[in-house]
């Protein structure tokens, strides 16, 4: 198995263990319910991605290698700023929460152009 492939699996599978960690505790020490919530949002939102990250792993073509970076953006952008806000870190951190949200945005894009693609060809 290529050494890109695995690196990409190694942080799909983190992004996994973290979202669940994440829900964990937002779900027991956060006593704010609308914090709570947040985190609840941010690991909702990751371990989806984590698992969409597992699945374009090992495929190859440019747009789906570009779709992957972005959904790393999107996860340390729109995640990691509502964790931030949620464990009362860095309240003012969720002004990058839509950056990461368009990262999302453009990954799913990708992967949708990717699939039009392959079917004209």
């Amino acid at each position: 198995m290529q050494t890109n492939v695995i690196q990409w699996q190694i942080l799909a599978g983190f992004n996994g263990f973290m979202a669940i960690a994440m829900g964990a505790i937002g779900a027991h020490a956060v006593p704010d319910p609308a914090l709570a919530s947040l985190v609840e949002k941010a690991s909702s939102y990751q371990l989806l991605h984590a698992v969409l990250l597992l699945w374009l792993s090992e495929r190859d073509p440019r747009c789906i290698r570009i779709a992957r970076w972005l959904i790393a953006l999107g996860t340390s952008l729109f995640c990691g700023t509502l964790y931030l806000k949620g464990l009362g870190i860095l309240p003012a951190a969720t002004a990058l929460a839509p950056l990461g949200g368009s990262s999302f945005m453009a990954a799913w894009l990708l992967i949708m152009s990717s699939s039009l693609f392959k079917q004209n060809t």
